[in-house]
Parts: structure tokens; C-alpha cells; sequence
């Protein structure tokens, strides 16, 4: 498949014009500040539910488990209510690892050449 195809298949509009270089760093920055609110947002968020689930706070409110509290009082699923749980343990959990580095795709990669150093002969005797 080639790269017209594969651009059109992900929804890229290939009549529009293309992007100076300067146009698209400003939107990748966008896009990073974007992605960095949400990350913060969900930290928060996962905080917020690991403590409410870890106080029992449906008992006070009169529901009888967590699952009918997140239902009463913020509309949402069983399992929703209990992905909440996941994502704030899975945050709990790597929060002692550092932030992996942003990823890049192989085609935006350059190829090095090899290293004269790891070539596999051997040095010739005297």
C-alpha cells in the first residue's frame, strides 16, 4: 500500500494544501499541550477515585455499593465504574517510573550508516 493510499485511509485530505514545517510544529505543540492537560486531568481524576473508593464514601451517601454510587451519582456504568478503579491503581503503580519518551515512527526516523567500529573482522598479525 503506498503512502497516498495509507494517508487516505486514516482520513488525511489530500487536496488540502501541505503544511509549512513551522505550521505543523505549531500544531504538534498544540497537540502536546493538549495531550499534557488531559494527562493532568486524568491524574487528578484517579487520585480523587482511588480516595473515594479507598473511604467507602457510598456508605454515608446511603448507597450499598460502589458500583450503585458511581451509577446515582455520576451516570455511568458498572464497569465503568470500575475501569475508573483501574486507571487510578495503573497511575498509583507507574507513578514511581519516569514518563516514556515520545515515541517516533520508523519512516520519520533517519537510517544510520554502519559503524566503522562493529565491523567483525579481525585485526590482521604482523
Amino acid at each position: 500500500m503506498g503512502k497516498h493510499d495509507e494517508d487516505q485511509e486514516h482520513g488525511a485530505d489530500p487536496t488540502r494544501p501541505p503544511l509549512t514545517a513551522a505550521r505543523a510544529r505549531e500544531m504538534t505543540a498544540g497537540l502536546r499541550e493538549a495531550m499534557d492537560d488531559i494527562r493532568r486531568s486524568v491524574t487528578v481524576l484517579a487520585a480523587r477515585v482511588e480516595d473515594a473508593h479507598a473511604a467507602r464514601v457510598w456508605v454515608p451517601l446511603g448507597h450499598p455499593s460502589w458500583e450503585s454510587y458511581c451509577e446515582a451519582e455520576f451516570g455511568i456504568s458498572r464497569a465503568q465504574a470500575y475501569r475508573l478503579l483501574d486507571v487510578a491503581r495503573a497511575l498509583a503503580a507507574s507513578a514511581t517510573r519516569s514518563p516514556p519518551a515520545p515515541r517516533r515512527l520508523a519512516r520519520e526516523t533517519p537510517a544510520r550508516p554502519p559503524s566503522p567500529c562493529s565491523t567483525t573482522a579481525s585485526p590482521s598479525a604482523p
